[in-house]
């Protein structure tokens, strides 16, 4: 009879334990031809040590980024999905709840070749942009009515076309991505050529609508503020170079 309740009383602790634990949705890296630390890895490390001072339990699932972001957009609320790291835009605004900020940017057109002329907006109209696919790179371009995009599900592509010159130009999340991404498809970043950083950006953790409370989205902000006061959340990122 002892056995039987204390065989009970685990289940019901391995209930209300599994009940806190969330799942973390974000895109599989890119076979990568220096093993660099990649952006995926460097946000998982950053959630996974917000919710461990948070006193909860986050399991991480890498696959496809726009699979993820649709099953986090259509799951219901007891399924706990999270999704990072996702650019809040206002086309995505009603789509998710967003959680914590994790990190600005700024987009940028990047090059390697000299004879594009990366200020030049209506000349920049006149080549093929390569950009991420569902990503704030590819809307900003749709803004400004660009014709010619070519969006990808993998960014790495980008920069591997742009490094065989099969592509001029990509818009890039920022000047340090596009250095670690041509790194990793073994290009010399010196080549790259910038045009100047515009529209910022921030890229949340974010999550199913009504799948974290009030009170759990402070403690997780609180605790991302004190990383960033004890200098951990800058220790992860100087990893990616």
């Amino acid at each position: 009879m002892i056995r039987i309740i204390f065989a009970s009383a685990v289940l019901v602790f391995a209930s209300l334990a599994s009940a806190k634990d969330f799942t973390l949705l974000t895109s599989e890296p890119a076979r990568k031809a220096k093993q660099e630390v990649s952006v995926e890895e460097l946000f998982i490390e950053v959630i996974q040590e917000v919710f461990k001072r948070s006193g909860m339990n986050v399991r991480v699932e890498q696959g496809p980024w726009i699979k993820a972001q649709r099953r986090v957009e259509r799951s219901v609320p007891e399924d706990r999905y999270l999704i990072a790291p996702l650019t809040r835009i206002p086309e995505r605004e009603d789509k998710y709840d967003w959680i914590i900020p994790l990190r600005s940017y700024t987009l940028q057109f990047v090059t390697v070749d000299k004879s594009v002329n990366l200020s030049d907006l209506e000349a920049l109209k006149q080549q093929e942009v390569c950009v991420l696919r569902e990503s704030a790179a590819e809307q900003k371009l749709k803004e400004w009515e660009f014709p010619d995009i070519l969006s990808r599900v993998q960014e790495q592509k980008c920069y591997k076309e742009l490094r065989s010159g099969k592509r001029k130009v990509v818009l890039a999340h920022g000047e340090r991505a596009a250095r670690a991404l041509y790194e990793q498809v073994g290009g010399k970043v010196d080549e790259l050529i910038f045009g100047r950083p515009f529209t910022e950006y921030t890229v949340y953790l974010a999550a199913t609508k009504a799948s974290i409370t009030e009170p759990v989205k402070e403690q997780l902000l609180q605790s991302l503020v004190g990383m960033k006061i004890d200098g951990t959340y800058d220790k992860i990122f100087a990893k990616y170079k």
